[in-house]
């Protein structure tokens, strides 16, 4: 990640990767500062790579560099240099960027080195199977992120059937009036329509913990009379037949 300076809507998507085509691929090495590797990725995968993707910036691989242990690494492809450099600085000059994690993330970097190569479509390929591979953890924090996206949306539209596939039997949840419910309760409660609406998660940190994982957020809504309210809240996940499920959750509401 960097900054830019141009302003713009997001583009139109990629074109698709043939064998025979070349392309632009940009690969940068960052170098980051001591002990920030786990934080940062979990901010580009949590926030950084959900912005390129709504961009339309082909991100061919990415995750902590096997050479160093506070080194990372990004790749992403282009249909030309000059493409690079246009997507790269309405990127980068947006708002959503700017205004974003753009803070958080550039204060985990001490520097950055940029290489932009030439590489026909059966390398593209070969470089995306391999960058997806090979990221320490890096599918456990993706999936358990797309599940707590999946928990909030859940409980803006009353969907049980989705908590009941990502409950555990056994899940409690500690509600914001200060009852306990068990996952029989806890689906009944769910399938009442909400009074809230624009329920969005904020500071998502997922705290990984090999078959265990707790996650913290802090969480802004819409008071069915219109006043702008929210919380925090605490999830926490195992891993169990390998399948990470929901075992309780702590709800705080102001």
């Amino acid at each position: 990640m960097s900054s830019g300076t141009a302003g713009a809507e997001p583009q139109s998507a990629p074109p698709k990767a043939s064998e025979g085509a070349l392309h632009t691929l940009e690969i940068r090495s960052y170098n980051l500062k001591p002990g920030m590797r786990d934080r940062f990725h979990q901010l580009v995968v949590s926030e950084a790579l959900p912005m390129l993707k709504r961009w339309k910036v082909d991100v061919i691989g990415y995750g902590p560099s096997q050479h160093d242990k506070d080194s990372y690494f990004l790749m992403r492809a282009f249909a030309s240099v000059a493409q690079r450099q246009r997507d790269e600085d309405a990127f980068y000059g947006s708002p959503e960027w700017i205004k974003g994690p753009r803070e958080r993330i550039l204060a985990d970097i001490d520097s950055y080195t940029t290489i932009v190569i030439t590489v026909d479509g059966a390398t593209l390929h070969g470089l995306r199977k391999a960058g997806g591979a090979g990221m320490t953890g890096g599918n456990d924090l993706e999936i358990l992120t797309r599940l707590n996206d999946d928990y909030v949306r859940s409980v803006q539209l009353s969907d049980v059937k989705r908590f009941d596939e990502i409950l555990s039997d056994d899940f409690l949840c500690s509600m914001a009036d200060g009852s306990l419910l068990d996952r029989k309760a806890f689906l009944a409660f769910t399938a009442k329509p909400v009074s809230i609406r624009d329920l969005k998660a904020h500071d998502v940190n997922v705290r990984l913990m090999g078959d265990f994982a707790i996650i913290h957020a802090r969480t802004s809504y819409t008071t069915a009379d219109g006043a702008a309210s929210g919380g925090r809240y605490t999830d926490v996940w195992a891993r169990r037949d390998g399948k990470w499920v929901a075992v309780s959750a702590h709800v705080t509401r102001r």
